[in-house]
């Protein structure tokens, strides 16, 4: 189950209850790698213009919003390279906890915003955590959740804290069996172990919104090709360059390769920094350059020898 409890949409949109013309799989909500792509749909405007021309004909509110001092474009474009998701998820779970995306005006009850997903409201009429509140730090609190439960997935643990993984048969709460065959699906069950199929508040809603929500960003899948430094879960996600592999052991995965003098790190991709092969012990394997470019979330940039000799390079390493 999620930490976070959330309140029901005021009211559902029947659009958000119209089924997509793509079959649904309870058993595949969405594939890891457009789940987890944050460079497709990469800038702030685009989520901007999104909530300004929205699939229900009229301009959400979101798109004026502000909370500590971000639009909520901003703050979803934010979380989304923090944590690596697709600024989608955070899109298609602020209709489904709060409908907010179709709405037009400011919700009555100020929770349904400002506590959307319900991160520092414990229940039981016990106050909420006012250094949560504010929409930009809800969907921070979410990225963090979903990525951290991805984590135990594609790390050692091999699975949810609630016993979500790929190709392990599960049960939801409504009584559905379920086995995952995308580790962004296992995700999606831990946060919301609901199927709920043709109804909202499930993952059938989730896979709706979502395809709803696509069709009007144009987004068609992940078109982005993983690179040394990206996060991954397993090392398929990596296969895009030559011997290409995930260190699961890094924050939130890291992809690389083993390289030596005499088998250089993968050609530099276009727009991507380059990658330098890292000296461990006599062991060398390829890491992202940094200064310039800076390194993602739970990576610093430091120096390390390169593989060979010369001058110490700097890229991106495990570290705050």
């Amino acid at each position: 189950m999620a930490s976070c409890t959330t309140a029901a949409p005021d009211p559902t949109n029947a659009l958000d209850l119209t089924p997509s013309l793509l079959p649904f799989d309870r058993n595949l909500i969405v594939d890891t790698a457009s789940f987890t792509d944050s460079q497709t749909i990469g800038a702030a405007k685009d989520i901007q213009s999104f909530l300004e021309q929205t699939p229900y004909g009229h301009t959400s509110f979101l798109a004026t919003y502000v909370s500590n001092g971000l639009r909520a474009s901003e703050a979803i474009l934010l979380a989304s390279q923090r944590y690596q998701l697709n600024p989608i998820v955070f899109l298609v779970r602020a209709e489904m906890d709060g409908g907010l995306v179709a709405a037009t005006s400011y919700p009555s009850s100020p929770g349904r915003v400002e506590y959307v997903f319900g991160c520092g409201c414990p229940g039981g009429g016990v106050a909420c955590d006012p250094a949560l509140g504010g929409f930009d730090r809800q969907v921070d609190c979410l990225g963090r959740e979903l990525r951290a439960s991805l984590s135990q997935i594609c790390g050692t643990a091999g699975a949810t804290a609630g016993g979500w993984s790929v190709g392990a048969p599960n049960v939801t709460l409504d009584g559905v069996g379920v086995t995952p065959s995308s580790e962004a699906t296992a995700v999606l069950y831990q946060y919301t172990p609901l199927v709920k199929q043709g109804a909202a508040g499930g993952n059938w809603f989730f896979f709706n919104v979502w395809q709803l929500y696509s069709l009007q960003l144009d987004y068609f899948g992940s078109t982005s090709s993983p690179w040394v430094g990206d996060a991954c879960c397993g090392d398929a996600m990596c296969s895009s360059f030559q011997g290409g592999t995930c260190a699961v052991n890094a924050p939130s995965g890291m992809c690389t390769a083993a390289c030596s003098a005499s088998q250089p790190c993968p050609v530099l991709m276009g727009g991507k920094s380059q990658a330098v092969c890292g000296n461990f012990g006599g062991s060398g394997y390829c890491l992202l350059a940094c200064n310039p470019g800076p390194c993602r979330t739970g990576y610093q940039c430091a120096s390390i020898a390169p593989i060979g000799g010369g001058p110490a390079k700097d890229v991106c390493l495990p570290g705050p």
